[in-house]
């Protein structure tokens, strides 16, 4: 049988355990977005602001209703199924590229609820380049709701592609 004296010190040797245990188990977190002292600056934000609309016909009868569109190359992964801002920067590359590498600015495309396009915007319109963005993106539809994409040509393109 055991001594009842030894029971104080089993008690203060498991409250030491119990405490050392939950002091090896806190956790830190840095809340707080100090300067670290690193060198690596964030790029700044920039607004495009207001890009001018294109009457560019997709709402007209020229182009299949949305829901008789077949689904474009705006397909992303199982778990993200619309890709639509990277069909967008695909697509703007794609068109600049057929264009001769001439269009400057930016470009701004408005999916509706349907999945389909229903604006596009330049802020320096290309004949040819909204051209090629309207045969792509008022002949399919994506599995995506509303949103909106931006992407930029750059500036002082003149062409012909690979030259400034």
């Amino acid at each position: 049988m055991k001594s009842p004296q030894f029971a104080p010190v089993v008690l203060a040797f498991v409250a030491l355990g119990a405490t050392a245990a939950l002091l090896a188990c806190t956790r830190h977190a840095d809340l707080r977005d100090e300067p670290d002292g690193s060198s690596i600056e964030r790029p700044p934000e920039f607004d495009a602001g207001g890009i001018p609309e294109l009457d560019s016909g997709l709402g007209s009868d020229a182009h299949p209703l949305c829901a008789d569109r077949p689904t474009g190359e705006c397909v992303g992964s199982n778990d993200f199924p619309c890709a639509f801002e990277d069909w967008v920067a695909a697509t703007a590359k794609e068109c600049q590229a057929a264009s001769g590498c001439k269009t400057n600015g930016w470009l701004e495309v408005r999916m509706g609820p349907g999945g389909c396009v229903e604006v596009i915007g330049m802020e320096e319109p290309n004949d040819e380049v909204v051209a090629c963005l309207v045969a792509e993106m008022g002949a399919v539809k994506c599995p995506c709701g509303e949103g909106i994409s931006q992407y930029y040509f750059g500036a002082g393109n003149v062409g012909p592609c690979g030259s400034k």
